[in-house]
């Protein structure tokens, strides 16, 4: 029966030792998705305020020409 518990053992190591996958191109893609999902936020996010700001500065020269 001791060499029941032997050999799970080592079966258990071999299998443990041996776990590292391939990642295929299709799983790195998958991967991928959430952080290009946050550069184009971040980038649609930049846009936005470099617009913003944009207008800002149009708004207060149209003021200081106006007055």
């Amino acid at each position: 029966m001791s060499m029941r518990i032997v050999f799970a053992v080592l079966l258990l190591a071999c299998a443990a030792g041996c776990n590292k996958i391939p990642e295929s191109e299709a799983a790195k893609k998958v991967g991928n998705i959430p952080k290009q999902t946050i550069d184009r936020a971040q980038s649609n996010l930049d846009s936005a305020l470099k617009q913003g700001t944009e207008r800002n500065n149009e708004a207060e020269k149209k003021e200081e020409a106006a007055k």
